[in-house]
């Protein structure tokens, strides 16, 4: 990418972080039910899209749909910075990750048959999803028209579920759906862009490559926690990430969990060593996922400092405004079911 769209890109960028709560206002949020939350988002960054959702809603309803679409707002802007080059095709492949969640928060609920407004708290938000219509997708009354339904929306995307919807009809293995759309799109993505020469392309892989990582890890100490067959666990892994096939199988046929986490230890993940103790011997993803989100952060806060690569300028705004927008949802989803102060800080990732 040439210098001056650097330049100009990181400026821009800049002043979109500005508009980012500190951590001292986040802090504030969490002594207070929803509807004090909305009164001090007010008078923040989100005051625009709270006043708009107030119209409509109340208490933890409105503060949800006010940190929504301030979400997609922002990535609104985030994609028009790179619209019309290959950064904004890099950018828009990246900010698909997010989608693929709510997709996934979109399939759970319809398997465990959750009517829309039973499963509204589970649901994650999408920054090409507007919040009416993954209501109308939430609505739908089976698996088979939600698929057709996410496949209408985004077939690049959701194509995959298509083909992998009569597998779960088999067996309601939810699984089939999740893993088919990892597959689809972490992997996918890594390959479309293995021969790539230029830093933005090159970084991205890398990032996506972590992901691979991250999911593999997760799946593994998962399934040992389950019982799982070995054999089976590594059938399941996905390809292209950055831990070998010989660490991966370590950790799948490891004696214990303390075993399974040593076979990290001369990897870039030694540090995950306390996350995955705690999810080998519990089952409890929380600190796992902080974890592996301080080291996705800690990446692209490296590379958007260094430069050139003006995707992780990009991606790690982006990052950070959907860390805030999901930290302001849990804390309002919190607050609404009376837990714990100390409960809802375990399940929030602060940049």
């Amino acid at each position: 990418m040439a210098d001056s769209l650097a330049a100009h890109l990181s400026a821009r960028v800049r002043g979109m972080r500005s508009s980012l709560l500190s951590r001292a206002d986040l802090d504030s949020l969490l002594d207070r039910d929803p509807a004090g939350m909305a009164d001090v988002l007010l008078a923040t960054p989100y005051d625009k899209e709270m006043a708009e959702s107030l119209t409509r809603y109340a208490g933890i309803d409105a503060v949800e749909d006010a940190a929504t679409r301030n979400l997609i707002n922002s990535f609104a802007r985030l994609r028009s910075l790179g619209r019309g080059q290959l950064l904004g095709a890099l950018t828009d492949t990246f900010l698909a990750r997010w989608d693929l969640m709510a997709v996934k928060s979109l399939l759970r609920n319809r398997h465990r048959e959750l009517d829309a407004e039973t499963g509204a708290a589970s649901l994650k938000p999408g920054p090409s999803m507007p919040p009416a219509l993954q209501k109308d997708l939430a609505a739908q009354p089976t698996m088979e028209a939600l698929v057709q339904g996410l496949v209408a929306w985004n077939a690049r995307l959701c194509r995959c579920l298509a083909a992998a919807l009569p597998d779960y009809l088999k067996d309601r293995d939810l699984r089939v759906l999740e893993e088919a759309l990892d597959r689809a799109y972490f992997p996918g993505n890594v390959l479309k862009l293995s021969g790539a020469t230029d830093p933005d392309s090159r970084f991205l892989k890398g990032i996506l490559r972590l992901e691979i990582d991250r999911i593999n890890l997760r799946m593994l100490f998962a399934l040992r926690e389950g019982g799982a067959n070995p054999e089976d666990a590594i059938q399941r892994l996905l390809p292209c990430g950055g831990l070998s096939a010989a660490t991966l199988r370590a950790i799948a046929t490891a004696q214990s969990p303390e075993r399974a986490v040593e076979a990290l230890e001369r990897t870039p993940y030694a540090e995950l060593a306390e996350g995955l103790a705690v999810l080998g011997k519990t089952g409890r993803f929380a600190k796992f996922d902080r974890q592996m989100e301080h080291i996705f952060l800690k990446r692209l806060s490296l590379s958007a400092n260094l430069g050139p690569i003006g995707v992780a300028v990009l991606m790690r705004f982006a990052w950070l405004k959907y860390n805030e927008a999901t930290n302001i949802r849990m804390m309002a989803r919190g607050q609404s079911i009376k837990l714990a102060r100390a409960r809802i800080e375990e399940e929030l990732v602060y940049a």
